[in-house]
């Protein structure tokens, strides 16, 4: 019964041009009202802004490497069975359901910015969500264009490691993570003759 309501839900809300594209303009939309909304109630220094950006861009990059790592490689449930159809058919446009991204993160929003009052949470939610959208647009760009960028086509060799050996390589915008956690590949030394 899981496994159709799974098929179901993904073929109904996660598969097809329409989600994939709508995610993009959700989060990022999501992510200039965060920082809209963070300068509107911060009439100060803009660096009290800007410092919270940045630490919510870092936070995504671990958040990147977490997610990637021990929630879409499950072995059952719905971000594996999702992260699955990506590794099997790497050019189908499959994105997380774009209103779970939004409600969750406008959850957080709520709660910590408004609720309690911690203004500055906004600003690292759209920080945060920045590095998603950059994440999306960095995978996008690893399986349906051909940039010429050095940087970007060794992460995209980077990324293929993964493909082909899902149990490195967890990266795709960063490899720091990858050094930390020791899941970076590493090619085995070529015998000395």
């Amino acid at each position: 019964m899981w496994a159709h309501a799974n098929k179901w839900g993904m073929e109904k809300f996660a598969m097809g041009a329409k989600n994939y594209w709508f995610t993009f303009l959700a989060d990022t939309s999501t992510a200039i009202f965060f920082l809209v909304w963070a300068f509107r109630t911060r009439h100060s220094n803009p660096l009290f802004v800007v410092s919270p950006v940045v630490i919510g861009y870092i936070l995504w990059g671990f958040s990147e490497y977490v997610f990637h790592r021990w929630i879409y490689h499950q072995r059952e449930g719905v971000f594996g069975d999702g992260h699955r159809i990506h590794h099997e058919a790497d050019r189908i446009l499959i994105a997380m359901p774009w209103f779970m991204t939004t409600l969750s993160m406008f959850g957080l929003w709520f709660v910590f910015s408004v609720k309690l009052n911690f203004p500055l949470f906004s600003a690292c939610l759209a920080g945060w969500l920045t590095g998603f959208v950059w994440y999306s647009i960095v995978h996008h760009s690893h399986h349906h264009w051909n940039i010429e960028n050095a940087w970007m086509r060794k992460l995209k060799a980077y990324h293929r490691i993964h493909h082909q050996l899902p149990q490195y390589n967890f990266g795709v915008t960063m490899r720091f993570w990858d050094a930390v956690f020791r899941t970076r590949h590493r090619r085995p030394p070529t015998p000395q003759t």
